[in-house]
């Protein structure tokens, strides 16, 4: 991170801590947060609001091309924050995909107000690999490095991020996976698609 021009991505799911670790991070190497769900606030870069939860539908390709000038622009290094992140390329040398047991992640997107479509539609994904599948495809394996944080502290996560970057953890940890929340979510799934949502 020390770096000039130097960037990462935290990406992950909603409530796998990414706001919390990229501020600790922040904080610890000067660098900027470029919070890619401000960016599309800011800009007005969706189409459309669901009415059903809220979610807006961004325009995946005018913020990609907006992401890509404000990381060239910024003369320290960047920490780029967002779960839009792993659907795009950014010029950036590092992704780190938070992680988090699908029914923890329930509860931490339940004490946040989530509907409850929306709820069972983030832990699908994350029982899924969505945000790791995705970033594999757009930045490539090598550069892709998970950390389940169902159980740790943002301040241990970034710990851990930081380690990577400075050379200190060259190995990646084993994939994360949670096989045994597959089959739950795919069935509560399922069942909020029988509803009609």
């Amino acid at each position: 991170m020390a770096k000039k021009k130097s960037a990462i991505l935290i990406t992950g799911t909603p409530g796998t801590g990414k706001s919390a670790v990229a501020a600790i991070l922040a904080k610890k190497t000067g660098a900027a947060i470029l919070d890619i769900n401000k960016v599309v606030s800011a800009l007005g870069l969706y189409s459309s609001i669901d009415e059903r939860d809220g979610a807006r539908v961004v325009r995946l390709k005018e913020l990609e091309e907006e992401l890509c000038s404000a990381i060239k622009a910024e003369p320290r290094a960047v920490i780029a924050e967002g779960h839009l992140g792993c659907e795009m390329r950014l010029p950036v040398q590092r992704v780190f995909v938070l992680r988090c047991e699908p029914r923890t992640l329930r509860q931490r997107l339940a004490s946040r107000g989530y509907p409850a479509e929306k709820i069972a539609a983030n832990a699908l994904s994350e029982a899924l690999d969505y945000c790791t599948v995705l970033s594999e495809k757009n930045y490539g394996k090598r550069k892709v490095w998970e950390i389940d944080t169902t159980s740790t502290t943002a301040q241990r996560t970034a710990d851990a991020i930081l380690a990577v970057l400075f050379g200190k953890s060259k190995k990646k940890p084993p994939p994360v996976s949670f096989p045994d929340a597959l089959m739950q979510e795919a069935i509560s799934g399922e069942k909020i698609r029988k509803m009609g949502f």
